[in-house]
């Protein structure tokens, strides 16, 4: 159980219950709505990478399951691994991104990627040479983005861990990831 009640949608303003209730019935959402001035930047945030993002959807998710294994975010896992499995990552792929796995499965560029992440979140950025080496595939968007996705999953599982969200009894049957988008569109 969060440590804090999540709002009751019915106390929240009309326009931000209805956003919520546009939004997949996921914890984390119900425990951001809580903070009006937050809720719905941050959703958009989460859009722009998700639903707009220039990052191959893959690429995306390991990225994430990389950030929530290295920050023992069990909501985030739980959900990303179920995000993952949807879009057609493999388990062994999925499986590989715990700390202290085989990284065999990814590719060269995959495991410098990885490695990127593992930096900036031990050592507050990548190294020299491991931004030199991601440079050399990714461009600037893309960089930006993966550092942006470290970051705003380092925050999410800062928060999950917090106020102790729980991983929701009946996950959703997709993704969620177009139901935000269509929940930001109307904004």
């Amino acid at each position: 159980m969060a440590r804090i009640p999540y709002p009751d949608p019915k106390s929240l303003p009309d326009a931000d219950r209805e956003f919520l209730e546009s939004l997949p019935q996921l914890n984390i959402s119900r425990m951001l709505a809580g903070s009006p001035s937050m809720f719905k930047p941050l959703t958009c945030l989460f859009n722009a990478y998700l639903n707009d993002g220039v990052l191959d959807k893959e690429l995306r998710e390991i990225i994430i399951l990389r950030v929530g294994n290295q920050r023992n975010s069990v909501y985030e896992v739980d959900n990303h691994r179920r995000a993952a499995r949807i879009i057609g990552m493999s388990q062994d792929r999925i499986d590989a991104l715990a700390p202290g796995n085989d990284l065999a499965v990814f590719t060269d560029e995959e495991r410098l990627v990885i490695q990127f992440v593992d930096e900036v979140l031990q050592d507050g950025g990548a190294s020299k040479s491991t931004f030199d080496a991601v440079s050399g595939f990714m461009n600037t968007a893309e960089l930006l983005e993966l550092t942006v996705i470290i970051g705003v999953y380092t925050m999410v599982s800062q928060i999950c861990a917090t106020f102790e969200i729980e991983t929701e009894t009946t996950p959703i049957a997709d993704t969620g990831i177009e139901d935000i988008a269509r929940a930001v569109s109307k904004l």
